[in-house]
């Protein structure tokens, strides 16, 4: 497995990932509906963007295995109130077809480690409550939960419920 800075080219892999992992880790927190009306190429087009202009508050990193895009992690600014020298990671998805196969944990280990040698002093995340398998890899990589909840209704619709990880880098 190679891990690389995710390049513009790789933006309608990183659309599919993110749906199919959605679709197989979500449905028991997201509704049916929304889950099968996730469109792999939705926002394409500004993730280009993105890709083609990487900075330290926006960094995505791919996966590979064999040359095929399987898994990525995005760094970035807190997208909530948070002290100063902190970073999110705002997103870690892998390929249904990859899970345990150590790709995440490779990638979380390795977005923990990009974090540090930028500089930040601590690595938060946000983890749906009760998926337990996404909170025990979180926990394994080092992450401890932080006290503190949320429960927005903005993504789906619906209710959902969360927890906050943090690790100090």
């Amino acid at each position: 497995m190679k891990l690389r800075l995710a390049l513009p080219t790789d933006a309608e892999e990183i659309g599919q990932i993110r749906v199919s992992a959605w679709r197989a880790a979500y449905q028991h927190f997201m509704p049916l509906d929304y889950l099968s009306a996730l469109d792999p190429l939705a926002n394409i087009d500004s993730l280009r963007v993105k890709l083609a202009s990487p900075t330290d508050d926006f960094k995505l990193t791919v996966a590979e295995v064999g040359g095929l895009v399987v898994g990525f992690s995005i760094i970035g600014d807190p997208r909530h109130e948070a002290p100063r020298g902190n970073v999110e990671l705002w997103a870690l998805n892998v390929n249904p077809e990859y899970w345990r196969k150590g790709i995440g944990r490779r990638l979380t280990l390795h977005t923990v480690s990009e974090a540090a040698s930028l500089g930040f002093n601590q690595i938060e995340l946000w983890c749906i409550n009760g998926n337990l398998p996404a909170q025990a890899a979180y926990e394994n990589c080092g992450f401890k939960l932080a006290g503190k909840e949320r429960t927005s209704t903005t993504l789906t619709g619906h209710p959902l419920h969360e927890v906050l990880y943090s690790k100090i880098l």
